[in-house]
């Protein structure tokens, strides 16, 4: 046997030797893609069929994202209308696709503001109502119209229909002020 017969042999070996690890590599890789696929299939499906339920909802912890979505200022002129719901609660609804609602709540009760009250939207200079900004309520006393005492908008947080009915229900049953 020569020489080079030999590096041919043992190129051959070296060659079906990283043939097979490769193949092997590749083998083991696609069956841990395949574990993960299964994986996450088993999750979504315990997801799934684990229900829902009072106790899990309160035992839960509430995900910050769905609370980030808070506005600091509201065009005056995007106020289509509003609703008082209490003392404490004004819901603005605005213009635009879907009218989205965005709720007001007052930290303690809100002097003259009543469900047909007439609001005033006090800002500092711009077209814009801002958190720190006042609304105020007509009061009619003695036979005359005037200005109830400012209150302060502590912040606009977003609200849906849905959420809306539950205040509205809260409300009526005494469960919230």
């Amino acid at each position: 046997m020569r020489a080079s017969d030999a590096k041919v042999g043992l190129t051959r070996w070296v060659q079906v030797t990283l043939f097979l690890v490769l193949g092997t590599l590749v083998l083991l890789g696609v069956q841990s893609e395949e574990s993960e696929v299964e994986n996450q299939a088993k999750a979504e499906e315990t997801d799934k069929e684990t229900p829902i339920t009072l106790a899990s909802i309160l035992d839960s912890k509430p995900n910050p994202k769905d609370y980030e979505d808070r506005t600091h200022c509201i065009s005056k002129m995007a106020i289509r209308d509003h609703e008082v719901l209490s003392k404490r609660h004004i819901v603005f609804t605005m213009r635009g696709e879907g009218r989205p609602k965005i709720l007001v709540q007052f930290g303690r009760h809100c002097f003259g503001l009543h469900r047909k009250a007439v609001l005033n939207l006090e800002s500092r200079g711009s077209s814009r109502l801002c958190v720190g900004d006042y609304v105020r309520t007509e009061v009619f006393e003695f036979g005359r119209r005037t200005w109830g005492p400012r209150c302060t908008i502590p912040k606009f947080e977003p609200i849906t229909d849905y959420q809306i009915e539950l205040l509205r229900d809260a409300l009526q049953t005494g469960r919230v002020e």
